[in-house]
């Protein structure tokens, strides 16, 4: 399985900023209450630092988001429209493996392409 380690520290990244900002909370303040530095911080939402699920757990109590939120969602190996969360869309036949992550798309989008 191929992996987008730096395509996924980015969207996490951007996800956790746009979350942050949607809240007015500094990054000074967020990284505090993580108990990071926050160069460390700010690394991470710049996609230039690895995020260890943690702090992505704590990010979601402290910002009060879900953890998916905060996760892109894995693609499909067709790469076709439809995702791979077996669960929340109840198809059994959709494919886990995963080749990359894509941002969050409503499933009404995906059933229109």
């Amino acid at each position: 399985m191929e992996f987008d380690r730096a395509g996924f520290d980015r969207d996490v990244g951007l996800r956790l900023q746009r979350a942050r900002k949607e809240r007015g909370i500094t990054q000074e303040e967020l990284a505090k209450r993580l108990g990071l530095p926050r160069p460390s911080y700010a690394n991470i939402e710049s996609g230039r630092q690895r995020i260890p699920l943690d702090v992505i757990w704590r990010a979601a109590v402290v910002l009060a988001v879900s953890m998916t939120s905060l996760v892109p969602e894995p693609l499909s190996r067709r790469r076709d429209a439809a995702l791979s969360n077996t669960l929340a869309f109840g198809t059994a036949s959709v494919p886990t493996e995963s080749l990359g992550f894509m941002p969050w798309r409503n499933p009404s989008e995906d059933s229109a392409t």
